[in-house]
């Protein structure tokens, strides 16, 4: 089986529409991700997913919610992630219900960390 891991540490993302490779769920990584910009971010942990969100551009950013995730300010669930992708958005609540309903489409229910909310 050939590897899907990158040179630079990230994985292609598998089995989702996200338009965003995987990358490690670690603050160096966090760091690159937009600070200006809203969209949405999907959290894995290995290849299950833990958490879809979304972080509208006014007062939130994509990386400023990651950091909290980071931080544990939402939740333990969260901290367990091991990769997270992103993807910009100009209706990013929009698009984190559509990703929500495919996956409970796919899998019958929401992904575990979101069932908590």
């Amino acid at each position: 089986m050939a590897s899907t891991l990158r040179h630079d540490g990230c994985i292609a993302a598998a089995g989702m529409p996200l338009r965003s490779p995987k990358w490690p769920f670690t603050p160096g990584a966090v760091e690159y991700s937009p600070d200006e910009w809203g969209g949405v971010y999907v959290l894995w942990r290995g290849e299950t997913i833990l958490f879809i969100g979304s972080a509208a551009d006014s007062g939130h950013s994509i990386k400023a919610d990651l950091v909290a995730h980071l931080k544990g300010e939402r939740g333990a669930c969260t901290q367990q992630a091991t990769h997270y992708g992103w993807e910009l958005s100009q209706n990013p609540k929009q698009r984190e219900r559509e990703l929500l309903n495919e996956h409970l489409a796919r899998y019958r229910s929401y992904p575990r960390c979101n069932q908590r909310l």
